[in-house]
Parts: structure tokens; sequence; C-alpha cells
């Protein structure tokens, strides 16, 4: 085979071999042997098959042609049927095309008649206008003007209206003499409302002003409309100004009155823009109002400044020191009140650094009812503005009803309310918000900060005489700066929010935030590290119900009632400070247009700062308190407890003697040796302890006075327990128990019984010491000693006969 394949030296020859890959002529014959193969088997292959498929085709050829002979009839009849169909549809085409042909010359016929008619109305419209004019009947004028625009331009324009409506008396073209009239009735309706204007001739004013729609000028009948309106607000605003200033509500009063006249006007006539002109017409009358509200207002604002010297005001307030919170935080001068400009002066007299603080509120108090006033404008022109647009269905109310409108159903504007587009482009919304604005600021931040200052300069500390047991709680004993403070405090929060600013309102309330934290926490703070810190001092004490015999360095009486007053302070500070922002809130409304704030999510902001000053508030003086009452302890009631419980439980035994055939019941034989003694002992050194500092804490001061002292007086007596081991027989746990119930018992009587649970483990510590064995393994108590504890509290007490008693 090798031999075949070669020829001269070639290399063998590969039977796959491609013909398109040959290079020479043998493999040229080998590739087509090859191919002559493949088609042999090839052709084989579909010969069987061919013969294998043959019957079946067969068989199916010889059903399709007996088939097709069924359907020779059923195809004569269709071709019979399609026949007769065609030769309908040919009829039934040219009636439908006559059809066709016959209405379009109907509807031609019909649009010639409408459009000689309306040829028709536009000559005697025409005429009509010429007629209306001779004997100045300018409604009819006016209404054949406007019948003649509702024709279709293209028919006034056209060549057959030319040609059939001219007359000898109206010569010009439809088109011109529609123009010509349109300009002179618009001129004409211009003087005339002028001159009614001039004459304040309501009637006529009305009159003219609903003809300019219908000659196709309404803008320009809203432009002099809002001109003549402008004019008015202008007149007034001018009668206003021109008055002499008197009071010191006067440029408040003036600014309420120019918002107030704008209000009623627009108001009143939105009606009748609507009724004549259509939905959302008085938009632009309002919008010409607002540009004349910017001028007038502008004006009162400025003669505002000028005649108040706000600016000079304002800039005294920037330079003033506040010199005694300043030298009282330094220490330097702790208590010199001659460091202030203002001790001992009357209400009215000027502080040392020129600013009165009267003359502050006057200004502050003018300028928050501008702020209000602005603010309820603002709100009216919101609901006036939308009401003019479709989607929103909101009836309007006057500035004077915006106030009431609680009351009234016609409120309907949802929470949210939208700020119109018309404010944030005026002049007076920026002045109001640049100037105004944060004149007010400054002005309440330093009027409460002052006031602040002066309250603690003439701070006046409460009688201690003749205390009752316990103080009211309606009056409780704090200083009088306290009050004063929180006075000018509700009357700052209640006047910005009344201005009905957001920002503004938010700015005073963490300016007024950083004045309660700063100053007036802090001057208490100072007054409690540097004045009234109950220090001990050498000597003893009689006041402590523990007998003489005892030497005990307690601080003195009037820096612990010092001291005790600081934490009334805060405390009654923290709770007036809730007292007052629930009520501010209340006072805010429910976000709707009837609240004090009511654009877009500025009532949540508002209420949130509230809040927050509250919550901030009660946090910074939590800690101070906390950290008092625990200088209390240590310093006043630590120095006599530990003393008291000594003497409470001096000479007291617990290991009971009595007879193994005695039947005298075992509370009897513990009532001749012992009786209450430890129980009588401890209630009135404690009495004596604890009743000075109720009669001048509050309910919630000494309730975490009390606290902090039973919890301690609960490890005291734990301790004294653990150390009576080998002490204590069967009878003496009796004792023990009953005198350390007696204890408790006292400590938590009445409204305090909530202090038993800090003594649960001493509790359940003698419990044990008088159990046996077998009812400590009873169970059913709640531990709150461990297991170990437990098990060393039941060797304290000692058998009788271990100890040899009897």
């Amino acid at each position: 085979m090798a031999d075949e394949n070669e020829v001269d030296g070639a290399k063998p020859i590969e039977y796959s071999i491609e013909v398109s890959q040959c290079s020479t002529y043998e493999e040229l014959l080998v590739a087509m042997a090859n191919v002559q193969t493949e088609r042999a088997e090839l052709t084989n292959q579909l010969r069987t098959l061919h013969e294998s498929q043959m019957a079946p085709l067969v068989y199916s050829l010889q059903r399709l042609d007996i088939l097709g002979a069924g359907l020779t009839t059923p195809h004569q009849v269709g071709r019979d049927l399609v026949k007769t169909l065609s030769d309908a549809s040919s009829i039934a085409g040219r009636m439908s095309q006559k059809v066709r042909q016959l209405d379009r010359e109907q509807s031609r016929v019909q649009e010639a008649l409408e459009y000689v008619a309306k040829t028709q109305e536009l000559k005697s419209c025409i005429i009509a206008i010429h007629d209306a004019t001779e004997v100045r009947d300018w409604e009819a004028a006016a209404q054949n003007v406007h019948r003649a625009s509702m024709l279709p331009r293209s028919l006034v324009e056209g060549k057959f209206a030319e040609a059939m409506v001219p007359t000898e008396e109206n010569p010009d073209s439809p088109s011109v003499a529609l123009q010509e009239a349109t300009e002179m009735f618009g001129a004409l309706f211009m003087r005339e409302f002028e001159s009614a204007a001039k004459t304040k001739d309501v009637e006529k004013i009305t009159r003219f002003f609903k003809l300019f729609p219908l000659i196709g000028k309404e803008r320009e009948g809203l432009d002099i409309y809002a001109k003549f309106v402008c004019s008015i607000i202008a007149s007034q605003s001018r009668q206003l100004m021109s008055s002499k200033v008197e009071g010191t509500l006067f440029f408040a009063m003036v600014i309420s009155r120019l918002f107030e006249n704008i209000a009623a006007i627009v108001d009143q006539h939105s009606p009748i823009v609507e009724r004549y002109y259509g939905r959302g017409k008085m938009q632009r009358v309002i919008e010409r109002i607002q540009l004349e509200a910017d001028t007038q207002g502008g004006i009162i604002l400025d003669t505002f400044f000028d005649e108040r010297l706000i600016t000079r005001r304002l800039s005294e307030i920037k330079s003033y020191a506040f010199s005694f919170l300043v030298q009282s935080f330094m220490g330097t001068a702790a208590a010199n009140r001659s460091l202030s400009p203002a001790v001992g002066n009357s209400n009215n007299t000027v502080d040392g650094g020129g600013i009165s603080s009267q003359d502050i509120d006057i200004l502050l108090n003018e300028t928050g009812v501008i702020l209000g006033r602005w603010s309820l404008y603002c709100k009216f022109l919101a609901i006036k503005w939308w009401a003019q647009e479709p989607e929103i269905k909101s009836t309007g109310t006057s500035l004077k009803s915006a106030e009431e409108s609680e009351s009234e159903p016609r409120q309907t504007v949802s929470v949210g309310l939208a700020v119109p587009p018309i404010l944030p482009d005026s002049k007076l919304y920026a002045k109001m918000n640049t100037r105004v604005a944060p004149a007010f600021e400054s002005m309440a931040t330093f009027f409460f900060r002052r006031s602040v200052e002066k309250a603690f300069q003439l701070d006046e500390y409460p009688s201690l005489i003749k205390l009752p047991a316990e103080p009211s709680p309606g009056s409780p004993l704090i200083t009088s700066a306290i009050d004063d403070v929180m006075y000018v405090l509700n009357a700052v929060l209640e006047r910005t929010v009344s201005t009905g600013h957001m920002h503004l309102i938010k700015n005073v309330i963490g300016n007024v935030r950083r004045v309660l934290e700063s100053d007036l926490v802090g001057m208490i703070q100072r007054k409690m590290r540097d004045e009234t810190y109950p220090r001990a001092t050498t000597g003893s004490s009689d006041n402590t119900g523990l007998g003489s015999n005892i030497n005990i360095n307690l601080p003195p009486q009037d820096k612990v009632n010092g001291f005790l007053l600081m934490l009334n302070n805060l405390s009654v500070a923290t709770e007036y400070i809730e007292r007052i922002i629930r009520n501010v809130v209340a006072s805010v409304g429910d976000g709707k247009v009837v609240s004090v704030v009511s654009f877009g999510n500025d009532h949540e902001a508002v209420v949130a700062a509230l809040k927050s000053l509250s919550s901030s508030f009660k946090q910074r003086v939590r800690e101070l308190l906390n950290d008092g009452i625990q200088v209390i302890y240590v310093q006043v009631i630590k120095p006599v407890l530990r003393p008291l419980l000594h003497e409470a439980f001096k000479d007291a035994t617990y290991i009971v003697q009595g007879s193994d055939n005695s039947t005298e019941d075992v509370e009897d034989k513990l009532s001749q040796q012992q009786a209450d003694l430890v129980r009588l002992r401890f209630s009135y050194g404690w009495d004596s302890m604890m009743k000075p500092l109720r009669r001048i804490l509050t309910a919630e001061n000494y309730s975490r006075v009390l606290s902090l002292t039973s919890e301690q007086l609960s490890g005291m007596l734990e301790r004294r327990v653990w150390a009576m081991t080998d002490r204590v027989n069967e009878l003496g746990a009796i004792q023990l128990e009953r005198d350390v119930a007696g204890i408790i018992s006292h400590v938590s009587q009445g409204k305090w019984y909530f202090l038993r649970e800090k003594f649960v483990r001493v509790a359940q510590l003698v419990m044990i010491i008088g159990l046996d064995e077998q009812e400590l393994e009873a169970g059913g108590i709640e531990w709150v000693l461990s297991e170990e504890e437990r098990k060393r509290a039941s060797t304290i007490r000692i058998d009788d006969g271990a100890t040899g008693v009897v």
C-alpha cells in the first residue's frame, strides 16, 4: 500500500484529503476516488430510504385523490356563491357612492347656509354696533363686539363678507370695522373708568369694568382696575401716615390697617373679577396690589425704623456687656450688685449701658405685632392666590376672619399651604426677612438675657420662718429670680410664636435655650458652688436628735437652706418650662391654615424646636440636680445617718433568754425585754434629720433625696446585720426582723411606700436569719440574695444549746 501511494519519493497520500487541498495529480485521483465512494454510499442510503418510505407516500397520495374528488361539488357551489356575492357587492358599492355624494352635497349646502347665516350675523353685529354707538348704549355695543369676535376669523376676513357686509353707513370691511370699534371702545371705556374712579362712582366703575372683557381688553381692564385699587390703598396709607405718631403701637396699627384694607378690597372684589373675567384672573390684580403693598409697606417700615431709632437700639444692644453675668461667672465679685447698671432702678430707668429694658420691651412688642400681621397677610394672599387655581378647591377669607376661621366652614385649605409665587420676589417680603425679623431676634434675645440678669440682680429669698410640714405644691419655696425669668420666658415665646415666622421662631428659641442653659443654670450653679455650698464647720450640732453627747460637724443651716432653695429653683424651672412649652405648642395650632405657622412643614419645625428647648433644658438640669442631691446627702445627711443608726441600735441585744417550760407568748417576752425601742429611737432621729429638708424641698427633690438616703440606709442596715454573726438567737431573730421592719416602715410610710424596694435585700436577710433550714428549702420566694449569701445568712443565728442560753 505504501508503494502505491508513493510516487517519485513523495510522501504517502492521506485518504481523507479534500479536493480543494490537493496539490498533485495523484492526490486528486485519490480524492476523486473517495468522492465516488461516498457518492455510491449516499446513493445506496437514499435508495434504501426511498424504498422504505414509498409505500406510505403512495397510500397518502391515494387518500388525497379520493378526498379531492369529494371536494369537487363544494368547489362548484362556492364558485357560484362568489359570483352571486360579487354582483351584489357591485350594486351596493354603486348605491353607497350615490349616498356619499348626496351627503357631501347636503353638507356643503349646510355649510354654505351656516356661512351665510354667520355673515348675516356679522353684518347685523356691525350695524348694531353703529346704532348702539349713536345712542351711546355701551353695553349693547360691547355685547355686539363680543358676538362678532366669537365668529371665525376666516369668515370676518373672507371675500364674501367683504362683499356682502359693508353698507353705505359702514363702508369699511368687517375686520377693519371691528378693529376700529374695539380700539375706540377700549379708549372710551378707559376714559370713562378713570373719570368714575376720580369721582368714586362705584356703579359707573363696575359698569365699565365689566365691559373690557367683552371687547377683548381683559388685560387693560384688569390693569386699570388694579391701578384704581392701588390708588385707594395708597391714599388710605398716606392718610394714616400723615397723622401724628402717637402710642406705642402706632406703626403696627398703620401696617395692620394697610393689610386689612388690601384684604378687604381683594375679598370684596374677587367675586366680581371672577364673574366677568373668569377664574384665575384675580391673580393679575393681586400681583399689582402686592407691588403697591411693597411701596407703602416699605415706607411704613422705613419710617418705623427712623422714628423708633431701631438701628441705634440694635447697636446699643450689640455693645451691651452684661457685666453682672460676666463678672459673676468670673467670680471676681460674686455677690456685688453694685456691678450692675440697674440695681435699685425703677422699671423705666435707663441701664448703665444706655438701654432701657422697658423701651426694648415696647419696641419688641410693636415689632412682633408687625411681623404677626405680615404673617397673617401672607397666609391670606396664599389662600386667595391658590383659590384661583382650578385644582385647589378652596374659598378665601378676609384678613380679619382668618384669625377666627376655626368656626367658619368656608376654610377648607389643607395642611401644607404653599407660598404664592408673588411673595419671594416681593420687596416687602425681603425687607421683613432681612431687616425686621433680625431686629426682632436681636431685641428678643437681649430682652430675655437682660431680664435674666436683672432677675438675679434683684433676686430675693423666701422667708423660711414658720414653714408648714410640707410646702404647698402650688407655691414651692424658690427665689424670686425663677418666677421673674419664667414670666419673661413665657412672654418672649408667645410673642415670638405669634409672628408666624418659622426661621425667626427657631432662631429665637435657639438663643433662648442658650441663655437658659448658660446664664440661668450657670448662675444657679455658681450660687450652689460659691455662695450656698453646705461645707461642714467645727463644733457640735444640737438639731440631730441624737443627744448632746455626740458631736457632729454639720454645715451652717443658712448654707443648707440656700442650697436647698437652689435645688428647688432648678426643679421648679424645669416644671415651669415644660408647662410653658405645652401652652405655646397648643397655641401654634394643628398645622392648618388657621394655625400660627401654616406654610409647608413650618408647623412641624416650630413644634420640634419648642419641644427640643424643653428636653434640652431638662437634660441639662437633671445632671446638676443629681450632683446637688449627692452633695446634700454627703454633706448634710451622711454625717448624721451613721450615728443615728448607731444610736437606734444602742444597747439592743438579740440573744433573748427564756424558760424551756415557759408557755408565755414569744411576742410578750420580746416586748418585755426590748419592745420598740430601736424603732422609736430611729424614728425620732430620722424625723429630726429629714423634716427640715422636707419643709423646704419640693416634692420631686425631696423624693430624690429620700430615695438616695434610703438606698444608703439599706446598705448600712445590711452591713450591720452581717456584723451580727453569733449574736442572734432564735428569739432574737424575731426581734431583729421586727426592728428592721419598723425602720423600713417608718422610712416608706404614706406616699413613700415605693421606697420599700430599696430595702428588699436587708428584709430578706433578716427573714432568712429567722427561718429554719426546712423553711428555706420550701421555696416560693423570689430571692434577690444570691445562693451563697443565703447560705451565709443562715449561719448568723446561733442555736440556744450552742451558747448554753436557756
